[in-house]
Formats: C-alpha cells, structure tokens, sequence
C-alpha cells in the first residue's frame, strides 16, 4: 500500500472514531425518541433542526468550506486562514441573532426560535474549529471531540425525555448543550486560540476566501432543498404525524450516510492534496471502485433485514416507518457517489459547478415531491428523493469526467444500481422479502466477485 492510499486509510480510521462511534449513539438514541416522543412531538423538534440546516449555510457564508480548501494549501499561513473563517462566523452570529424574530412568521418552530437561534451559532462555530483542526493534522482531537460531543448529547437526552420528560424542550436542549461542549473542546484543542491571537488579518485572504465559499452557499441550500424540503411539504399536504414517520424512515439510511461522511472528510483532504502535487487518476479511480463496492453492499444487506429491524427499533406508533426505508436506502447510496464527486470538485476549486449540479436536483426534487405528496402522501417524498439523488450522481460523474480521467467499470456498476433498485422497489411491496434479497444477496456476490476476491486474497496476505 503506498503513502497516498496509508494516508487516505489513516484519516480514514481517525474520522471513523469519532464519526462512526458518535453516529452509533444516535442511532441507539431513535428508540429514546420514538418511545417518549409522540409522532408529532418527533417531526416538529425535527424540523427546527432541519430549519437550522437552511440557516446554517446563509449565515456562516460556508466558510468552513473554505477554512479546509484553504488551510491545507503549501502557500497560505493556517493560522491566517483560521482568523478569516472565524471573522466571517462572528459576523454571521449578529446576523442569526438579527433575523431570528422572523420565525415567528412559521407557527410549528416559533415557540423554539431562540433555542434555535442558539444551535445555529454553536453549530457553525464548532465546525470551523473543527475544519481548522483538520488542516492541523490534529484529526485524533477530531474524533475525541465528535464522540464526547455525541455522549453528552446521549446523556442529556436521557435525563431530560426519560428521566423529566421534558420533551421537545429537552430534546433541543440536548442538542444545544452538546454543540456548546464541541464548540470549547475544539478552541481548547490545536492551538486555536494561540493561532488566532497571533495571527494578522489577511484581508485579500479573506475575499479569496469568501470568493470560494460563496457559490456552496446556494449549493448547501439546494442540497438542504434534496434532504428536507420534502419534511416541511409532509408536514404541510399530510401531517405533522406523517411527518414524525417519515423521519423515523430515515434513520437507516443515515447509516450509509454515516460511511459517506466519515470517508467523505478523509477523501476530501486527500483528493485536496493529490490535486496540488501529482493527480493521479489511477489513484482517484481505485478509490471509486472501492468506495462503491461498500455503498452498495452495505444497501444490499441493510434491505435485506431491515423489516425485522425496524419492528424492534421503533416505537409501536412508528412501526409503518418499515417500508419506505429500502427506497431510502437506494438513495443514500446514489448520495454517496454524488459526495464523492463533490469532494472532487473542492480539489478542482470548480464551487460553481458544485453549485449548478445541485441546483438541478434541487429543482426536479420540489417538483417531483409536489406532484406524488399530493397523491401519493409519504410515497412521494420518497420517490422524489431517489430521483434527485439519481440525477445529482449521474450529472457530476458525467460533468467531473470533464475533468479528470475516473475510469469506471459501467457494466458493474449498473448491474449494481439495478440490484438494489430491484430489490428496493420489491422489498418496499413486501414481495416475498426473504427470496428477493438471498437473490439480491447471490446477484451482487457474481457481479462483484473480482472485488470481492481481491480483498480476500489482501486479508489473506496481511494475516500471514
């Protein structure tokens, strides 16, 4: 294995300490949420984090974004890069504090604006600390302090809805109470606050930076626009009910989810660093071929137990959730190889393209959403998320290609998305579940069976 593959394989590791260790408590966390919430109580404390997601990428201008891109660059002082990104944030905490009273005009989250107000700003902070930790080499604090934040929040979360039943309240209390603990580990941590105070102010820094960053502002509202507008058209053309299921249907896709960031924050640093130096497209290929391999056999076995699953994972009130999850899963893993691209994009500097194929998607999402909610209640939201995360894979493999040599083996791979699609759809019907999947199961061994054989033969060598 060469330096570039140890490297990727490393921060590959460190990311999923703390990524993968953190997102296993939330995931045990769901049956907390589904037994002392009700559905409705579930879909409203949702949707006032998924409303601080559309907020979070207008305030802070995504400079987080650009404190990596630019951190890791050979010709730019870090700690320089640190003081721009962190000017930008505390100009967008005013802001926050300035438009909250406007959520007021939506009635289900304006009792919790300020609570909101406040996650905002912790959350933002905390992730261009933590970006400048990455830029640092310092991704072992990285990890720690995702898995103390996460552990905090496990255990507010259990004090405030199982011990007081506090509720919503205590719900977002949790969260925001976790996000403050992130926020003063990640200043503690890598010499932050020293950088920073003895850091000038680069001010052709900071427009560079912000020339960057600014274009993902609309391209982390149109993929805020793919992730949750469907909540907010749910809540509005069916209920807030409906709404708490279908958030609950999500959850399992967030596992796949979970192998997309982790990877996601370790290729994005290599892919920065391959561009600068060598570019290698071999090495970009490889990577692919492997990463797709694990995406779609992770949503070849999660499908296949996912009823028995999810009848033991959520509360009785939430056991229709079952069946929307297949679909979901499909997507996720079509989300997974548009992050890929994406991540090439940030190598290339090519933010506005970023911005354009998500836009698209975000665009073909609402409507599709529009017209089967209407007809087709949670069935709709569902199909217009597989759809727009389709679309979104297939424009950046094709715009991406462009640009850089990524050598794909096509009849594999779309043999593989019509396995699990196959799978999804039929799993979803409740079409004689078990044999679907032992085929699906037999089906993706054949197609992948020089991957799978190569990785045996690796394992083989490394145990001798």
């Amino acid at each position: 294995m060469n330096k570039k593959f140890r490297n990727l394989f490393k921060d590959t590791l460190l990311f999923a300490l703390g990524s993968f260790g953190s997102k296993i408590i939330l995931f045990f966390l769901v049956p907390l949420y589904t037994n002392f919430l009700t559905t409705e109580e579930y879909g409203i404390a949702d949707l006032v984090f998924t409303t601080a997601q559309l907020v979070i990428p207008i305030v802070s201008l995504v400079i987080f974004e650009a404190v990596i891109r630019f951190g890791l660059m050979t010709d730019k002082d870090p700690a320089e890069v640190l003081k721009a990104g962190l000017i930008v944030g505390t100009a967008g905490a005013v802001l926050t504090v300035a438009v909250t009273p406007l959520f007021d005009l939506y009635t289900p989250i304006s009792p919790w604006k300020w609570y909101l107000c406040v996650y905002v700003i912790l959350n933002f902070g905390s992730t261009i600390l933590k970006s400048y930790l990455k830029v640092k080499d310092r991704n072992k604090a990285f990890a720690i302090i995702s898995i103390v934040q996460t552990l905090v929040l496990a255990l507010f979360n259990i004090l405030l809805l199982a011990v007081f039943h506090v509720g919503v309240r205590g719900y977002l209390i949790a969260n925001i109470v976790a996000a403050a603990v992130s926020l003063v580990l990640a200043a503690l941590s890598g010499d932050v606050i020293r950088d920073f105070l003895q850091a000038d102010l680069n001010r052709e820094l900071l427009v560079e930076m912000v020339k960057y960053s600014a274009p993902l502002i609309l391209n982390d509202l149109s993929w805020w626009v793919i992730h949750s507008s469907d909540k907010y058209m749910v809540e509005a053309m069916v209920s807030a009910s409906a709404l708490g299921i279908f958030t609950a249907s999500t959850k399992i896709p967030a596992l796949i989810n979970v192998m997309i960031s982790i990877f996601g924050q370790a290729w994005n640093i290599s892919s920065i660093k391959e561009m600068d130096s060598t570019n290698d497209t071999d090495f970009y290929s490889k990577v692919f071929e492997g990463y797709a391999f694990i995406t779609f056999g992770a949503c070849v076995a999660l499908t296949a137990i996912i009823k028995p699953f999810m009848d033991i994972y959520v509360g009785k009130s939430f056991q229709d959730a079952w069946m929307y999850v297949p679909l979901l899963l499909v997507s996720a893993v079509f989300s997974s190889i548009s992050s890929y691209y994406g991540q090439m994009y940030a190598a290339l500097k090519k933010t506005v393209n970023n911005m354009l194929t998500t836009l698209s998607a975000a665009v073909i999402n609402i409507i599709v959403n529009y017209i089967f909610i209407l007809s087709y209640g949670i069935w709709g939201a569902v199909i217009g998320t597989v759809v727009a995360y389709v679309f979104i894979a297939f424009a950046r493999m094709l715009d991406v290609g462009r640009f850089i040599d990524i050598r794909i083996d096509l009849a594999r791979f779309f043999a593989n998305c019509a396995i699990i699609l196959t799978q999804g759809i039929l799993v979803s019907m409740h079409y004689h579940i078990t044999a679907v999947s032992i085929l699906s199961i037999a089906l993706f061994v054949v197609v992948n069976r020089d991957m799978i054989s190569s990785i045996l033969r690796a394992v083989l060598r490394r145990s001798k």
